[in-house]
């Protein structure tokens, strides 16, 4: 928030959507807000949420990406901005009113939340990631895809491990919304359910909470490989 409030040559509505989503985005710039969530934030119609993040797109001020083809997440980049060169121009919208909340007493207390950082090796101060939340991925698992799959009973060390790597290989997999979404791709899949016929007679195959957090499965379920 800090990088985006002095940017300017936008309209009220683009910065208001650019504002809204680095309130949402962690250290590395990324958030997965929906578009409903950033206009009841921003008190704009769906309309005007969608052309305020396409004009933020075109001028580099934020790049999105598809997840599972369905939702979208976004990495913020407002230090590729630069207005008056390659971005298009802010559409005409009449000034923003100028009336300011009254002054917080000195002792009021602080709502503003901070980063969280930690030193380098070298001295340098680095973003620290949220820790891996096992328990409550587990929890998921089980609401979302038993008794159809076996359920996990015991969050062994090497359980533990395996979702902390997969927690730790992208920013966009550290949310609960992520591993909602994850669960719930695996629950439509025929072959991954056990819904689908095992080949030349034999059982269906069913997968196991091991097996979906294994690095190259996980990579194949994100990627959609069994819902062809």
């Amino acid at each position: 928030m800090t990088a985006c409030w002095p940017l300017q040559g936008m309209s009220p509505a683009q910065k208001s959507v650019l504002i809204s989503l680095a309130d949402n985005a962690n250290d590395d710039g990324v958030c997965w807000p929906s578009v409903a969530t950033i206009g009841s934030r921003t008190c704009l119609s769906e309309r005007a949420v969608r052309n305020a993040l396409r004009w933020l797109e075109e001028a580099s001020l934020l790049k999105s990406h598809q997840r599972f083809g369905r939702s979208t997440w976004y990495t913020l980049t407002p230090a590729a901005y630069a207005p008056g060169t390659t971005c298009p121009p802010a559409q005409d919208a009449p000034s923003p009113r100028q009336e300011m909340p009254p002054t917080p007493a000195p002792d009021a207390p602080r709502t503003v939340k901070e980063p969280s950082i930690e030193p380098s090796p070298d001295g340098e101060r680095v973003p620290r990631s949220p820790s891996c939340p096992v328990q409550d991925i587990v929890d998921l698992f089980n609401r979302v895809l038993t008794p159809a799959l076996p359920a996990v009973v015991l969050v062994s060390e090497a359980r533990k491990k395996q979702l902390r790597a997969r927690w730790n290989q992208s920013a966009v997999h550290q949310s609960l919304e992520f591993w909602g979404e994850y669960f719930a791709d695996v629950s439509r899949s025929d072959f991954l359910m056990g819904r689908a016929a095992g080949k030349f007679g034999a059982a269906p195959f069913r997968a196991t909470f091991d097996w979906l957090i294994a690095p190259s499965n996980f990579v194949k379920v994100v990627e959609g490989n069994y819902h062809a």
